[in-house]
């Protein structure tokens, strides 16, 4: 039996959020480009009424560049806040994001999206840790339900690849010795 965590870990779709971007979906055609007071441009893949950012880092021929905070606001309130390094405009080597609804990814960055190790920590308790590729546990990594069961073993595309059988991942419980 094959185990998705989308469901639980909605929260991703904001992983990559940093830029305003789904993290289960690559930047596309549609990638816009939303800019601070000063000028300094981030990649905005998918934007929404009302944003604006601040970024406290340089700015390398009109793109935030290197290591600074990049703040955003809907309608004028904070939301999601990145704190690492950006390329050129895009979240690239290790970074924080704190996402307005209290989630949190520590990790490794390409195109602002998770690739590499982090670990994402959702508002209701649960969290993965592990490998990431294009936005999505990818690789070997752990998952924890906000009940406490833990998925240790092979994630593909967001999808656990472990052999559980029917109904263990209900009994599972990992305080037990």
């Amino acid at each position: 039996m094959k185990i998705a965590i989308r469901s639980t870990l909605r929260g991703l779709v904001w992983l990559a959020a940093l830029l305003g971007a789904s993290a289960l979906a690559a930047p596309s055609e549609d990638l816009e480009w939303i800019a601070d007071k000063r000028g300094c441009k981030v990649a905005n893949p998918f934007p929404r009424a009302g944003e604006s950012i601040t970024w406290s880092g340089e700015c390398k021929n009109g793109f935030a560049h290197g290591e600074g905070v990049l703040q955003w606001y809907l309608n004028g309130k904070e939301d999601d806040r990145y704190e690492g390094n950006l390329e050129l405009g895009w979240a690239e080597g290790r970074g924080v994001l704190y996402r307005g609804d209290g989630g949190k990814y520590d990790g490794e960055w390409k195109d602002s999206l998770q690739q590499g190790n982090g670990r994402y920590e959702a508002p209701d308790g649960s969290w993965y840790e592990g490998q990431w590729k294009m936005g999505k546990p990818h690789g070997q990594g752990q998952y924890r339900r906000p009940d406490g069961k833990v998925f240790i073993g092979e994630w593909i595309d967001g999808v656990y690849e472990g052999d559980i059988e029917p109904g263990q991942e209900e009994t599972y419980d990992p305080n037990r010795t």
